[in-house]
């Protein structure tokens, strides 16, 4: 706008005082309060209401605009000039003040400015200098001067359109600046800088939660480069850069920001606001993470870095924000957030880590090693994390059901693969405390939902499959739960036929959850019975001609026939051989055809034929009865058809499982002909040999059976100890091929005629010689050892010893009926063999010892030079302890387990079909202890208590007399039959013995003493002989090369039958009771010392040698008669017991002690003075002490045998009087110095010179 035109505004004038309004006066409200201000309305609003309420009215006419003045543009003034005049004023003001007001001047700037403000001002002066002389001017530090900067028009115009961008825009209706010239004129300057004053830092990435700041100065630990000496590379510093002193800005809602902007009087670390840190740790525990942390795929991170770790890898996301990565607890706290995305984050890394975990319970080394130890503690926190979202929808409850499945099936998959056993051990301890009544309803409803992913219904039945596998209970509850079973069935199995692209197809993992779950109990397999007809859906359509493929129409099938057969050996559902005849002919023509090549539909087909075979042998024994009888098996011509199937089948390896399969539904067929057929069957027999004699005399049956002996040899060549997990798969190849021997001998022993006479020639020929060879050694082999592993994993192998213990069962009755096998050579086979049974084999069992007991007869002993009182016969021989020895092998009379090969009995008895777990395994019978023929003094001992007692044979008699002499007498037998064919791996050890006949004397423990000492049972003539040589081949005098080597303790050897109580308990009441009837009987007193030996705690020599130091007089056991392997576990280690070695001396020099306690006290006396005896336990004080009392207290003859005592640790034990015969002229000379050290130079020197 031109200077002529007017301007829009005129002349701006000040208001004149009196036009200011006058404040009103507050008036408080009504109720004491202000009135209340409501938002609602703008502040434009309230001035408009304020407004019209004073009574102003708008204004209606325009204002006068009147014409302004012209402004003269003010005079453009010299800045140099206006300084040096302002200059020469305060100059002449500093002059006119006085000292004091200078002081004061000089004080307040410096208070205001800061001590550095000369210094600023001085570079000012500088610098205005500088530039006033023009760019040539030298640097501040002389180093020469800098040359200016050409900038480009290009670099002008990007400057200045990047400044157009970052300043504000102007007022709408401004058009020039409002500020004065005087600031209109000032410009920014800033410090002369150099190539020494810029510096290149070690690029980061950015953190998306951090603003970006301005940079502090570089510290002097080389982790920046000035850019003058930059050439490109730049090697980050290993130590740790120092704190820059520097006050920037805080991070807006840092703890700082708050303090700086709401608590500006706060100290910097006042505790009052510690609570606004950013974490509740103390300043030293923030720099180092004392918990594993892992990143967001599972993987631990190390200590080293949790604290260095940048934070945009969202690995700060949690409570405590100073240390990469998640701690577990930070991980179970966000798998229960309220954010879907971030649970499920959190529960598939969890699913990560209890993989890791998993690993490290089985011994890979994962770098979680902190958790080793807590593996189960974990693992429980991580299943109830899963549980308690399984039933979220979505990411989260797929999430959470894989944890699930981790923890309670990925934790050690090749543990659920052992079928046939419950295998619950202590390091399940999880699985065991779930809480079923809360976790099966909820798997009940996810199925029932019906929109599960496919992946987390595989691993819920998983789960379900594995929880069955667990235990018998465990099973039960599966079955029990509500509507679970047949959401099971509709899920998984019954899916449409015929199938489409959207729906499931039928899960073979559901049939064998259902096979699992029969094999558990009788009851569930009861239950099941409902859901089995079903499952025809999979039978009437076979695999060439299903709609599913082949592979899982065939694995459909087979599991489908597997399931019929658990529930026909439970004599179950049977009658579905009527009802579904058509379609089970189709199928056994089927698998007749060469189109069949699966062998594990052929072996699941024949093991179902002969477990109905069995079920008609008796109808009276199915449920119910009459379901399936005999005659229709013989119509159906079951036989011939499996005949077909063997004509097809070749020789190799992998088919010798369908040979086995073949033979046990041949046998079966042939003991059902025994039972129904005319004469014994026979007709049949005669029939049946005349078709298989051929092959094993030169066919394909001769060479599988010799292939599969080689095989066995060589898999149990492949097992050693220690047997560990590793072992697994030799275990199944050596039980394969055992259950195919077994087969074999089986069918031999069908073809045998009714009587038990021996045989002129053997129905078909076997190779007798090399299967006898062969079960002589597998009676022995260390795959057996598996029993007596403590580790319950281990433990649990001993499901594939049951193929090898029917094989050794199923040879014992051949070897019987075999015409070179003497009643001894029987007599050994059965009692070794009768150490090998497992749980199920009860009645087995029971008919060997039937068998024993049969053998053994007066005429039979007196072949044997065993001599036996008749009071034993007239009171029933054996009869009187077949009571006891069959509860012993069956203590659980409502329980039974399937055998093997069953039978009509069995499947009418039979409450499950599963072994137990290597935990509850030795609550069974068995397998049977050494110690087994002593079982009746259990009994005796707890008469009280006993079940045999409250239900013997109303005709049964006997004393305790008659139970101990037939039970000793029996152990007896068994140990000369052993020894006898050097089956020294079966006899009664050492310890046992020991504790039996300890059991013989404890019965009068607890009992009415009379005066009539001829009550007691070990007083009696017979007993005391059978004791006598029942201990006889374990004292030190005689040979033992026919006994094994002692295994355990006595301890050890006592658990069984004393259970939680400790032995030194009942050895103490032992003591107390030779205290009180003995009188001296040298037979207890003997059995007195074997728990003082050096192999026990001290606490037992204590108690003998000091409490009950009295009855060491009555003690007179000569030194080669002590029971023992070696003398040296009495003598080694050396005593080192204060009080023990006082007691040894003074059973030296009063008790006037005699025979084997003699020379043990001796023996450590006198190793506690002699340095060469006692070794590093040797002390000198304590010496001389020990052998000046024997010197001043003891006889001349107690002095000489402590002076000249010899013994070593290494060789052969020395006996009197060899051991009181010092040779050794070395250890002569050391003691006689210690003698010399000592003072007894004068007392014993004649023994040292005699010597």
């Amino acid at each position: 706008m031109s200077q002529n035109n007017p301007t829009l505004v005129g002349s701006v004038f000040e208001r004149k005082p009196s036009s200011h309004s006058t404040p009103k006066a507050f008036t408080p409200a009504k109720t004491g309060f202000p009135s209340v201000q409501h938002r609602s309305k703008s502040a434009f609003a309230r001035n408009l209401e304020g407004v019209r309420k004073a009574g102003a009215g708008r204004p209606q006419n325009a204002p006068t605009v009147a014409p302004s003045r012209p402004v003269r543009p003010m005079e453009p003034t010299d800045p140099e000039e206006w300084r040096n005049q302002m200059s020469r004023e305060n100059e002449q003001r500093v002059a006119s003040m006085t000292e004091e007001e200078r002081e004061e001047e000089r004080q307040e700037i410096l208070n205001r400015f800061g001590a550095g403000v000369g210094d600023l001002l001085k570079r000012v002066k500088l610098a205005r200098e500088k530039q006033t002389k023009g760019p040539t001017a030298l640097t501040e530090n002389g180093s020469g001067p800098l040359e200016p900067v050409p900038v480009t028009a290009k670099e002008v115009n990007d400057r200045e359109i990047a400044s157009k961008r970052l300043s504000p825009p102007p007022p709408a209706l401004s058009t020039s600046s409002s500020r004065s010239s005087s600031r209109a004129d000032r410009r920014l300057r800033f410090a002369e800088l150099g190539p020494e004053d810029v510096h290149v830092y070690e690029s980061a990435p950015p953190s998306p939660r951090r603003k970006a700041l301005a940079l502090p100065p570089p510290s002097n630990d080389g982790s920046a480069v000035p850019l003058g000496t930059f050439s490109g590379n730049l090697t980050a510093s290993a130590e740790a850069p120092m704190k820059a002193n520097i006050d920037v800005d805080p991070e807006e809602g840092s703890a700082e920001y708050i303090r700086r902007r709401y608590f500006p009087e706060a100290p910097t670390n006042d505790p009052n606001l510690a609570w606004m840190s950013d974490s509740l740790q103390p300043p030293d525990a923030q720099t180092s993470s004392s918990t594993l942390r892992f990143d967001l795929s599972g993987k631990p991170i190390p200590a080293s870095l949790s604290s260095t770790l940048p934070t945009h890898l969202g690995l700060h996301h949690h409570a405590e924000g100073s240390h990469a990565g998640y701690t577990l607890d930070d991980m179970f706290l966000l798998s229960r957030s309220t954010v879907p995305a971030q649970r499920a984050t959190m529960l598939g890394v969890l699913v990560k880590v209890a993989r890791g975990i998993a690993a490290i319970a089985r011994g890979e080394t994962t770098g979680m090693e902190e958790f080793l130890g807590k593996e189960e503690e974990f693992r429980k926190r991580l299943v109830g994390a899963g549980a308690e979202a399984m039933s979220e929808r979505g990411s989260v409850g797929a999430r959470a059901i894989e944890v699930v499945w981790q923890c309670i099936v990925g934790w050690d998959e090749e543990l659920a693969t052992n079928e046939g056993i419950e295998i619950e051990s202590p390091s399940d301890a999880t699985i065991s405390s779930l809480q079923l009544d809360f976790l099966l309803p909820q798997i009940t409803s996810l199925f029932a939902q019906g929109d599960l992913l496919v992946e987390s219904r595989s691993q819920l039945l998983a789960v379900l499959h594995r929880l069955a596998q667990h235990n018998n209970d465990f099973a039960a509850s599966i079955v029990t739960t509500a509507k679970l079973v047949p959401s099971i069935i509709q899920t998984f199995l019954l899916t449409p036929i015929p199938p489409t692209e959207s729906s499931p197809l039928p899960d073979p993992l559901a049939l064998q959850l259902l096979i699992t779950l029969a094999n558990a109990s009788r009851q569930n397999a009861s239950a099941l019975q409902d859901i089995a007809d079903a499952l025809l859906r999979f039978i009437a359509f076979l695999p060439s001609s299903s709609l599913y493929p082949p592979a899982l129409a065939t694995s459909l099938l087979t599991e489908t026939l597997r399931f019929y057969t658990a529930l026909a050996n439970y004599g179950l559902y049977s009658h579905i051989a009527t009802t579904a005849v058509e379609q089970f002919t189709h199928l056994s023509q089927y698998i007749q055809s060469d189109i069949c090549t699966s062998q594990s539909l052929m072996i699941a087909w024949l093991d179902l034929l002969a477990a109905w075979m069995v079920c008609a042998i008796d109808p009276h024994q199915t449920t119910p009865g009459h379901e399936i009888l005999w005659s229709q098996v013989i119509g159906w011509g079951w036989n011939s058809e499996i005949d077909n199937l063997s004509d097809r089948l070749e020789t190799e390896e992998r088919n010798w499982p369908v040979w086995a399969a073949i033979w046990r539904a041949h046998a079966a067929w042939l003991e059902g002909a025994r039972v129904n057929g005319i004469r014994g069957g026979s007709s049949e027999r005669m029939e049946r040999l005349n078709v298989i004699k051929p092959g094993f005399e030169d066919g394909k049956e001769k060479e599988v059976v010799i292939g599969c002996i080689n095989a066995v040899k060589a898999s149990m060549n492949q097992i050693t100890l220690p047997i560990g997990q590793a072992c697994l798969p030799k275990f199944r190849t050596l039980a394969g091929h055992g259950a195919t021997l077994s087969a074999v001998l089986r069918l031999w022993l069908s073809c045998l005629p009714p009587s038990s006479d021996l045989l002129d020639s053997p129905p078909f020929p076997l190779p007798f010689p090399q299967i006898s060879d062969l079960c002589a050694k597998l009676t022995t082999h260390p795959s057996w050892s598996v029993l007596g592993c403590t580790e319950p994993r281990i433990r649990n192998l001993y499901v594939h010893l049951r193929p090898l213990s029917d094989l050794l069962s199923c040879y014992l009755r051949l070897s019987r009926r075999l015409p070179g096998t003497s009643k001894e050579l029987w007599a050994a086979q059965a009692l070794s063999i009768i150490l090998k049974l497992l749980p199920g084999d009860e009645d087995i069992a029971a008919q060997i010892a039937d068998d024993v007991f049969s053998l053994i007869t007066p005429e039979w002993l007196g072949t044997l030079s065993i001599l036996a009182p008749p009071a034993i016969w007239e009171r029933g021989g054996m009869l009187v302890i077949k009571p006891f020895v069959a509860y012993t092998l069956r203590p659980h009379r409502e329980f039974s387990i399937g055998p093997t090969s069953s039978t009509p009995q069995s499947i009418s008895a039979a409450t499950t079909l599963r072994l137990p777990s290597a935990i509850a395994l030795r609550t069974f019978g068995l397998p049977l202890s050494l110690d087994w023929t002593l079982s009746p003094l259990d009994h005796l001992l707890r008469s009280g208590s006993s079940e045999v007692f409250k239900a013997l044979p109303e005709d049964w008699d006997a004393s305790e007399v008659d139970i101990v002499r037939a039970s000793l007498l029996l152990t007896r037998i068994c140990r000369e039959m052993l020894c006898h064919y050097k089956l020294k791996d079966f006899v009664l050890t050492r310890e046992e013995a020991v504790f039996g006949c300890m059991k013989v004397f404890m019965l009068e423990h607890g009992q009415n003493q009379t005066t009539d000492s001829n009550e007691e049972v070990f007083r009696d003539q017979v007993v005391g002989q059978y004791l006598t040589e029942l201990l006889r081949p374990y004292i030190i005098s005689t040979s033992s090369a026919t006994l094994a080597p002692a295994r355990g303790d006595l301890e050890q050897a006592a658990a069984k039958f004393l259970g939680t109580t400790p032995f030194y308990q009942y050895y103490t009441d032992f003591v107390a009771l030779y205290d009180a009837i003995s009188f001296s009987h040298p037979l207890f007193a003997s059995l007195l010392l074997p728990p003082t030996s050096m192999r026990y705690a001290l606490d037992y020599r204590k108690h003998l040698w000091n409490d009950f130091g009295h009855v060491l007089k009555t003690i007179r056991i000569p030194v080669d008669q002590i029971i023992c392997e070696d003398i040296k576990e009495y003598f080694w280690p050396v005593e080192t017991d204060p009080q023990m070695l006082a007691s040894y001396l003074r059973g030296l020099l009063k008790q006037q002690l005699q025979g084997f306690l003699h020379l043990v006290a001796l023996h450590h006396v006198a190793s506690s003075v002699w340095s060469d005896l006692a070794g590093n336990n040797w002390r000198e004080e304590s010496a001389s002490k020990l052998l000046k009392a024997v010197v001043a207290q003891g006889g001349h003859d107690l002095i000489r045998e402590v002076v000249q005592y010899q013994q070593s640790a290494t060789s052969v034990t020395l006996l009197p009087p060899q051991c009181f015969e010092l040779v050794d002229d070395q250890i002569r000379a050391t003691r006689f110095e210690c003698v010399k050290r000592w003072g007894l130079q004068g007392r014993l020197q004649e023994l040292f010179l005699a010597a």
